[in-house]
Order: structure tokens, then sequence, then C-alpha cells
């Protein structure tokens, strides 16, 4: 990174310290939505009236409930409180969490909506891989894999969002060289500031990087495996660097993982449908 994006960097830090630059909020209905599911005395149907006000909810949410991702039954479902009964009410708030990151992040900049699309397009990606690795490994809950690798790049949603102008004075790979310095430091304390679990936090804050302080946390290894494998097929992370010179089967996460050829082929091939599957329902 050359220094004037570094000085852009430490500026945007800088915003955020003096508190001249703010995250961005959940929208209402997930505040709603997440009120309803710390109560016992509420369930689908308080759910489903808060979600029926937001069209792109709505929509999305039902699309979900239908896709082979996530589909436990044989028949449509073609009605929120169905949806959410199918779903289940925190993986619907955690579901909402992602759609925001996917649909309700904007800016009017047109170079840094293309910033905005490649990243949620990669994070589609990763999470349809992600899903299917855990399902083939275990020790991880797939529907938390999926939600892993559409969250664990969001703070490039936030850097954007939050600061436009400072990025939109840069352009090409300045942009990217401030926005991988500084995501990961974003995405935690985004994660942290919508209250989502921990492990979600720590995967923004620790994905991409051997260190001594990364948590051994399987969560974080898949989406880095998945990463990886997405590198060599040619879906190269725009925001994180992956290491060169190095087979797969010996790369950390994968062998910690405890991944085979076998495992790796059957990623790929889940790409192929998966990706087209999620693209359809995330579109607006």
């Amino acid at each position: 990174m050359n220094r004037d994006a570094y000085e852009i960097a430490e500026e945007i830090r800088r915003r955020f310290r003096d508190g001249n630059a703010r995250l961005p909020v959940l929208p209402e209905a997930v505040i709603e939505v997440r009120k309803i599911v710390r109560n016992e005395e509420k369930g689908a149907a308080d759910i489903a009236r808060v979600i029926a006000q937001d069209a792109t909810f709505s929509t999305t949410v039902l699309r979900i409930a239908n896709s082979a991702r996530f589909k436990s039954g044989s028949y449509e479902i073609c009605n929120l409180p169905m949806a959410i009964q199918r779903l289940g009410g925190r993986r619907t708030l955690q579901l909402m969490t992602a759609i925001s990151a996917q649909l309700h992040m904007a800016v009017k900049d047109r170079a840094l909506q293309s910033l905005l699309r490649e990243g949620a397009q990669y994070s589609l990606l990763v999470a349809v891989a992600a899903q299917h690795l855990a399902r083939l490994v275990g020790g991880v809950d797939p529907e938390d894999a999926f939600m892993a690798g559409m969250l664990f790049d969001i703070g490039v949603s936030a850097i954007i969002c939050a600061v436009p102008d400072e990025i939109a004075r840069c352009r090409g790979e300045e942009s990217h060289a401030i926005l991988r310095q500084l995501h990961r430091e974003m995405g935690g304390r985004l994660l942290t500031y919508w209250e989502m679990p921990d492990a979600f936090i720590s995967l923004a804050s620790h994905h991409g990087v051997e260190a001594d302080d990364r948590p051994r946390e399987n969560l974080i290894d898949i989406v880095d495996a998945v990463q990886f494998l997405l590198a060599e097929g040619g879906h190269k992370p725009p925001f994180d660097d992956m290491p060169e010179g190095i087979d797969a089967l010996h790369y950390p996460p994968v062998q910690r993982l405890g991944l085979n050829e076998t495992h790796l082929a059957a990623v790929e091939v889940e790409l192929e449908d998966g990706f087209e599957e999620m693209q359809a329902v995330f579109s607006a």
C-alpha cells in the first residue's frame, strides 16, 4: 500500500475514534425481530407481522425458506409465518442481518456501488461453499457456516457506507488496499455493535490471518479454507491476501479441518449450482 493509502486509512480510524464517522445501523425491522426473539411469550406470527412491513425482507425470507439450502420439507412455503416456523426465530434473525448486509447498505457513488456488489457476490460464493464444506466435515452447523460466509467480510460494507467520501477519493487497487487494511477491525466492531454472537465477531476480526491471537475455531478455518479453494479456482478474494506457493492440503486451516482431495472436489462441484441458486434468492 502506498503512503497516501496508509494516510487515508489512518484518517478513517481517527474519524471513528473522534465520533465523526458512524457504523451503519440495523434496519428497524431487525431490531424489532431481535426483541421478539428474546421474548419467550412471542413467536413466529409476531416476527411475520414485523417482516411483512418490509418488502425486501418479506420476499427474501420466503425465497430462503424455499431454497434447497434451507428447505427441510417437501412442500412449498407460501406465507411468512410458515417460513419463520421452518427457519426458526434465531435463524430468521441472523438471516435478516445477512440480508441487511447484502441489500440494505447503499451509496450513491457508482464506483463504490461496484465495490459493494463485488463484496456481496464474493460473500455469496463463500457462504455457499462454506455451508457445503460444513456438511461434509461436521463440527460446525452448516447454516452457521452459510451465515459466516455472508458476514465475514462485512467490514468492507461498513467502511464504504460510513466514510464514502474517503473511499471515493481512491480508485482501483488503492481502495482495495485500504479496505484490506481496515475490514477486519471494522467488521468486528460492526458485529459487536449489532450484538451478533461472539463466533461471528471473532470470524470478522480474525479471518484470513494466521497469528498467535487467532482463535482456534472451526468456523474461521472453514471460511479461510473456502477462500483458499476459491482462489485456486480463479475467484481471488478481493479483500484478503492468500498465501502463494502452497498446496491446498498444506494450508493450515485445511489441515486443521482434516480435509482431503475428495472434500475439495465436492466443494467445487457444489458451487456450480449453489451459487446460481443463492444469487436468485438475494436478487432484489
